[in-house]
């Protein structure tokens, strides 16, 4: 009976160890509908809720969540996604961000003596101006169209947290537009630098399928070899 007894705790205590190293990290911040798990088993996430490598991680198209892994580093997983949590946690501790620098800041150069140089600013509100009581709920959620010059002024102020929705709801809402393809470019980096090259590589293989007439192709293709 004591040997019995012994056999279930030890198998107990494996299961715990195997657990608990299947954990990568947590979420520490969500907005909108969250899940983590494999189909057709999904759980919605709350704050600290533990990641595992074995399951993915899945936003609707108007939710985004923020993963803090073990290794110290942090991962935003933007609106309408479905990720391996493993992928995610691979590339996390990548050099993306150093190797893809150099191909952005000639997109930057291109932009701003382009059409950068030409819009005239549209009242966008920048994030510091929106109210502080409704910083977990995105403004631009209530029905309320996006402009270009309000998703890209995120990414110039290099708040890529914000500038991963709002250039996704641009792109949602204006798909024609001509300052798509910028909206596009700018989404992808802005994935680079929140640490998640696995939707970035995503990005710009449907950049190169869109725009395969455009100039910025070739430096669309660039990224997708660094990273």
């Amino acid at each position: 009976m004591k040997q019995t007894l012994l056999t279930l705790f030890l198998l107990a205590m494996v299961q715990v160890c195997f657990t608990q190293n299947d954990v990568a990290g947590k979420v520490v911040y969500y907005e909108g509908k969250v899940e983590t798990g494999k189909d057709p088993n999904w759980t919605r996430v709350k704050i600290n809720f533990p990641v595992k490598k074995n399951e993915m991680i899945k936003t609707a198209p108007d939710a985004t969540a923020e993963i803090v892994w073990n290794n110290g580093t942090k991962t935003i997983v933007g609106p309408g996604s479905k990720l391996e949590i493993n992928s995610l946690l691979t590339a996390s501790s990548g050099n993306s961000k150093a190797a893809t620098e150099g191909v952005f800041g000639e997109f930057m150069t291109v932009f701003k003596t382009g059409p950068g140089s030409k819009r005239t600013e549209e009242g966008g509100i920048r994030r510091t101006e929106v109210d502080k009581k409704e910083k977990e709920e995105l403004y631009w959620k209530q029905d309320k169209p996006v402009s270009f010059a309000e998703a890209f002024g995120f990414y110039e102020n290099k708040d890529y947290g914000k500038a991963i929705t709002a250039l996704q709801a641009f792109i949602n809402q204006q798909p024609q537009d001509d300052m798509s393809k910028y909206a596009m470019f700018a989404l992808g980096h802005s994935d680079i630098m929140s640490n998640n090259s696995v939707k970035a590589k995503e990005i710009f293989q449907n950049f190169v399928l869109l725009y395969a007439n455009d100039p910025l192709k070739a430096d669309a293709e660039k990224v997708l070899a660094l990273i």
